[in-house]
């Protein structure tokens, strides 16, 4: 099954509401299942008796889908869970991934990378060009429900974030990151620059 044929997770949690209270099956009811779909399928379906038959198996295995459901939803669960786990330890041997993605505003597709080191952006991307490029679709994920890809007790970038330093010139308010780092990677610093906020105790951006 490829990536493109898997749920969402939209529809996962879907289906975990339609298969509450049901648990996985079991090693043993997989097996039965099996030997069901070969029985249905050896029997002679030219008598009466025989239809009845197949109906029959056909019943039992009905009744009892969806703990083959439930498991399946939970495979695919965790197949997705490590993926996601390889995609980001693979990332953060990349070091053209390793910086943090910012997302710019709740409504707008639009990633930014920062680095705290060299205190700017790295690139600005929609969600489709920032898979393309590499990055681990969790961590978009966690920059669409938090505002900031950053795991742990330290997390910048999140959507009530104050902001970042920019080049020790001055303060750049969270709400404005999508519009900085669109201007600074054109190569308009001068304009980048009129969107920071002077540090405290200065009256102006340092240029």
């Amino acid at each position: 099954m490829s990536a493109d044929d898997e749920l969402t997770p939209e529809q996962r949690a879907k289906l975990a509401e339609q298969l509450d209270g049901w648990k996985p099956a079991s090693a043993g009811l997989l097996m039965s299942f099996g030997k069901s779909v070969q029985d249905r399928r050896d029997h002679d379906h030219t008598t009466q008796r025989e239809d009845w038959y197949c109906l029959n198996l056909a019943a039992y295995m009905g009744e009892r889908v969806a703990a083959v459901l439930r498991r399946l939803l939970d495979t695919e669960a965790e197949v997705a869970r490590l993926r996601d786990e390889l995609a980001e330890e693979k990332a953060d041997r990349n070091p053209r991934l390793r910086c943090l993605i910012v997302k710019a505003a709740p409504d707008r597709d639009l990633y930014v990378g920062w680095s705290g080191i060299a205190e700017g952006p790295t690139g600005a991307w929609t969600r489709a060009e920032a898979l393309a490029y590499g990055f681990p679709r969790s961590r978009l994920d966690r920059a669409d429900q938090s505002g900031s890809s950053a795991l742990g007790d330290y997390r910048p970038g999140l959507w009530d974030d104050d902001g970042f330093i920019a080049e020790q010139r001055g303060v750049l308010p969270r709400a404005r990151i999508g519009d900085y780092a669109q201007r600074y990677l054109a190569g308009d610093h001068s304009a980048a620059f009129d969107l920071l906020e002077p540090f405290e105790g200065e009256t102006e951006v340092r240029r």
